[in-house]
Parts: structure tokens; C-alpha cells; sequence
């Protein structure tokens, strides 16, 4: 690729960034939607090669541990009839969630164009540190 066609590219990927960054939720639904249905028509059709499996479904998460309320499907139960994979009867306790940075929640709540900007490209940015945290040492 040249790089006349490179930075061609690049300006109409952040021309799109900015046409749906101020876009509204409802268009946002309704561009992903035609999308969707045009992979759809794309991509060819599954076929089912042997018909004598039957389908399981485990019903709804509906069960929770009496200690923590986490969700299990009800044929999860111990001997002892009780969901305890989570936290062993109680004795795993794991401290509460420090309350986010007033900075991220902002990010997260408002709908200023910076805020709208982090929602578009959060997992650009989640990529981007998620090495930060290994804590090697080199």
C-alpha cells in the first residue's frame, strides 16, 4: 500500500469516528442492524449433518448462593443441596470494589464528546493498557 492510499485510509476511518461519535443511540441501533443483516445474507447458511442429537437447555441461572447471591443453574447444587462453588460455604470473603475514579465515571455517565469518544473506543483503550498491570520486571 502507498502511502497517498495509507493516509487516505487513515482520514476516512476518523471521518466515520466522528460521524458516529455524534450519532444517536437509535441510528447507532439502526446502522448496526443493516450491517447485521447484510452479514447475515453473506454468510451461508448452517445445515444440521446429524439429526439424532437432541437438544439440552439448562433452563435459567436462577439459584444463588445464600451467602453471596451469585447465580447457578439449579442442577449445580453440592451433596448437601447448596451452590458453594463460589465461596466454599462462606469462607471465601473477597473485600468490596473500591469506588471508581470520578474521572472514569464521568467517562462513563456523561455525554460530553470526550465521554462519548472513550464509550466509542473503549476497547481500543483496554487493549491499549492492559498490559500495564502485569508488573514485570525487566
Amino acid at each position: 500500500m502507498n502511502l497517498s492510499r495509507a493516509v487516505g485510509y487513515i482520514i476516512r476511518n476518523e471521518q466515520r469516528r466522528t460521524e458516529r461519535s455524534q450519532e444517536t443511540v437509535q441510528e447507532s441501533t439502526v446502522r448496526r442492524s443493516i450491517r447485521n443483516e447484510a452479514d447475515n445474507r453473506r454468510r451461508p447458511k448452517r445445515m444440521c449433518i446429524r439429526n439424532d442429537v437432541e437438544e439440552h437447555n439448562c433452563g435459567t441461572m436462577s439459584e444463588q448462593c445464600g451467602f453471596w447471591g451469585a447465580v447457578y443453574w439449579k442442577e449445580e447444587k453440592n451433596t448437601a443441596h447448596k451452590y458453594t462453588k463460589c465461596c466454599h460455604d462462606g469462607k471465601v470473603q473477597l473485600p468490596a470494589f473500591p469506588d471508581a475514579p470520578e474521572l472514569l465515571k464521568a467517562l462513563l455517565t456523561e455525554n460530553s464528546p470526550d465521554a462519548k469518544n472513550y464509550r466509542q473506543r473503549i476497547r481500543e483503550y483496554n487493549s491499549a493498557f492492559a498490559f500495564t498491570s502485569m508488573g514485570a520486571q525487566i
